[in-house]
C-alpha cells in the first residue's frame, strides 16, 4: 500500500495543476490573438475600406470559426507537450485543461446574448478543443516509460 502511495506521488504521476492553468490560460490568450490577428489581415489585406462597424461585425461573425479552425491544432499541440509532465495521467490533465477553458468561456458566452448560429459554432469549437485535448494527452502518454 506505501508502495502504491509513493509511486503515485512520482513526480511524473501526478497532475500538475500550476501547468494545468497556464495551459489553459496560454490557450485562450493563444486564441484570442489568432482571432484579433484574422481581423487585422482581413481589415488591412483583403477587405480594407471599411468602417469600423463592418469590421466589428466581421470580428463577431470570424472571431468563433477562428476558434474553431486554429482551436484544433493549437488544443492538440499544446496538449501534447506539456501533458508530458503528467506521466500517465497525461489525459486527465489536458482534459482538465480543457474543462477550465470551458468553465471560463460559457458565462462570457451566455452573457454575449448568442445566436442560434453562435451555438452550433461553439459547440463544434468546444468539441473539436475536447477532442484535440484527449488526442494531445494520448499522444504524451507514448512517451511515458
Amino acid at each position: 500500500m506505501a508502495e502504491a502511495t509513493q509511486t503515485a506521488n512520482r513526480v511524473g504521476d501526478r497532475i500538475p495543476w500550476g501547468w494545468v492553468v497556464v495551459t489553459a490560460l496560454g490557450l485562450e490568450i493563444a486564441l484570442i490573438i489568432s482571432a484579433v490577428a484574422w481581423v487585422v489581415i482581413y481589415s488591412y489585406l483583403i477587405h480594407p475600406g471599411e468602417d469600423q462597424a463592418y469590421y466589428e461585425n466581421h470580428a463577431k461573425f470570424s472571431s468563433p470559426i477562428v476558434a474553431l479552425v486554429a482551436g484544433m491544432p493549437f488544443w492538440f499541440f499544446a496538449c501534447r507537450w506539456v501533458t508530458r509532465k503528467a506521466g500517465t495521467r497525461a489525459v486527465q490533465m489536458a482534459l482538465w485543461a480543457w474543462l477550465i477553458v470551458f468553465i471560463i468561456d460559457m458565462p462570457l458566452i451566455v452573457f454575449g446574448k448568442p445566436r442560434l448560429y453562435d451555438w452550433v459554432i461553439v459547440a463544434l469549437a468546444y468539441a473539436t478543443k475536447l477532442v484535440a485535448a484527449y488526442l494531445g494527452g494520448r499522444a504524451a502518454l507514448k512517451h511515458v516509460s
